[in-house]
């Protein structure tokens, strides 16, 4: 035990960074609870790919075939045990390797982008999507070891950086309120609040239930209590049994299993190009570059957001290599991971921005990340047990999401109408479009032509004007 204590103290440098392996312990478990509903979010998102596998009220049929012959509640489990592989083996390697408190996992904005806009947009399978982000991860290695992905990160405007963000939430935010049942689709308005008034209808009491979540998840959040999110999803879970809004999967828990190893090596390339003829093989190369660049920009934004933000707190070890000067590190361990994450089935792994919660209860080097991704690893049996989650506590968890993400409203300049409205065309976009790719298609195209007109061309950098081109063919495409 002690060879093991003086191992982690020389390896991680515990000492010169001021911490030691109760704190860094402690910062783990922070990590833990705060991002396992990430976790446990996504899978609920890769589900929406197979639209096939809910009953009109959103619930799962857990007997529907979905995938590889599995049914859906055992794909469920499997894409869960998924994540928690990815998120542990992501977060342990970012940890020992770098040495940095940074926490890995599947990404939510991702994942809405691969379910959504690559399956049911573009209509790609599940198996092709995951070929689709195994190549991201190797053009955002070329990027990394390049240059490439600074220069384009410093070209994007800071206000739209915000936007893309609170786009994403909104997104993520409405998604939850469909859910829940809280709107409903309007013929004339598009949408329409619940029937308040009638409490035999479950969609109702789902509503209510929802709301009653969304209410204690805030009220936690304002007195600093840590997993807010997560436990607010479980007592909402727990309510809903005697509310009859639990649907315990058909078999049981043994029967369902953990299966992760078949979505191993899943992905499929075949079908991406269309040989059949000239246009055809033009249009589907067009469609392939397209996703692959647009999930590689949106990993490259995530990760480099995220080692802005906890740059401030882990410079604190002035001896070390500073967080700057490791930046092309951790971007090149972040497209490796997000390659390997789409060989064993995720989609997109990303750096979270949740790291800073551990970092602010006193993690400050690596071993808060391995401490962190051997939980993860360890959470992988209680994968069965996520398809009986009612669709009342899955849409506290995206409302919630949703209302975390759009608070970087409050950095976007509404003062300068230049920068407003391109802002404001991204962020709204998304939700009504249900396309994150046109809203920031349209926000990058309004800020290039809107400063040019008014007489600050010198304001988009040139390489926006490129991503321009870009978009169009990608709006083009998408259009077909």
């Amino acid at each position: 035990m002690n060879k093991i204590r003086g191992l982690a103290y020389s390896h991680f440098k515990l000492k010169e960074h001021n911490t030691c392996i109760k704190k860094e312990f402690i910062a783990a478990a922070t990590n833990y609870f705060t991002i396992i509903y990430i976790l446990l979010l996504v899978p609920e998102i890769l589900m929406g790919a197979f639209p096939a596998a809910f009953d009109a009220n959103g619930n799962l049929i857990g007997n529907a075939i979905v995938f590889e012959g599995m049914t859906a509640d055992q794909f469920f489990a499997a894409i869960t045990a998924v994540g928690f592989i990815v998120a542990g083996l992501g977060s342990i390697a970012m940890g020992y390797i770098i040495n940095v408190p940074f926490i890995q996992g599947p990404s939510v904005a991702i994942a809405t982008f691969a379910a959504y806009t690559v399956c049911l947009g573009f209509g790609y399978s599940f198996q092709q999507m995951l070929a689709l982000v195994f190549m991201s991860g190797i053009c955002f290695f070329i990027l990394s070891v390049t240059g490439l992905e600074k220069k384009i990160h410093k070209a994007i405007p800071i206000n739209l950086k915000y936007a893309v963000t609170a786009g994403i939430g909104f997104f993520i935010a409405f998604s939850g309120l469909k859910k829940a049942h809280i709107i409903e689709y309007d013929p004339e308005n598009m949408v329409k609040i619940f029937d308040a008034t009638d409490l035999s209808d479950p969609k109702t009491i789902s509503a209510y239930l929802t709301l009653f979540g969304v209410i204690i998840i805030a009220v936690m959040i304002k007195k600093h209590v840590h997993a807010a999110i997560f436990i607010g999803k479980v007592i909402c879970a727990f309510i809903a049994i005697p509310l009859g809004l639990v649907t315990l999967p058909e078999k049981g828990f043994a029967e369902i299993g953990i299966h992760p190893g078949k979505l191993f090596f899943s992905m499929d390339f075949n079908g991406l190009l269309d040989f059949s003829g000239n246009k055809e093989f033009a249009v589907s190369l067009a469609t392939v570059i397209v996703v692959i660049f647009s999930i590689c920009m949106m990993d490259v934004f995530e990760t480099i957001s995220v080692l802005i933000a906890t740059d401030t707190f882990t410079d604190i070890n002035k001896s070390e290599v500073p967080i700057k000067k490791r930046i092309p590190q951790i971007l090149e361990l972040d497209a490796v991971t997000t390659s390997v994450g789409a060989m064993l089935g995720s989609a997109t792994v990303s750096t979270y921005a949740e790291s800073t919660t551990g970092i602010i209860e006193g993690g400050r080097t690596g071993l808060t990340s391995v401490f962190t991704g051997i939980m993860f690893m360890a959470s992988v049996i209680i994968s069965p047990l996520m398809s009986a989650i009612p669709s009342a506590a899955t849409a506290t968890t995206l409302i919630m999401a949703g209302v975390l993400m759009m608070g970087v409203i409050k950095h976007i300049d509404f003062e300068n109408i230049t920068e407003a409205v391109p802002a404001f065309m991204t962020l709204i976009l998304m939700p009504l479009t249900g396309s994150m790719l046109t809203g920031i298609a349209v926000g990058i195209t309004l800020y290039v032509i809107i400063h040019f007109l008014a007489g600050e061309a010198q304001k988009a950098d040139l390489i926006l004007y490129l991503l321009i081109i870009f978009f169009a063919l990608a709006i083009w495409v998408t259009g077909l």
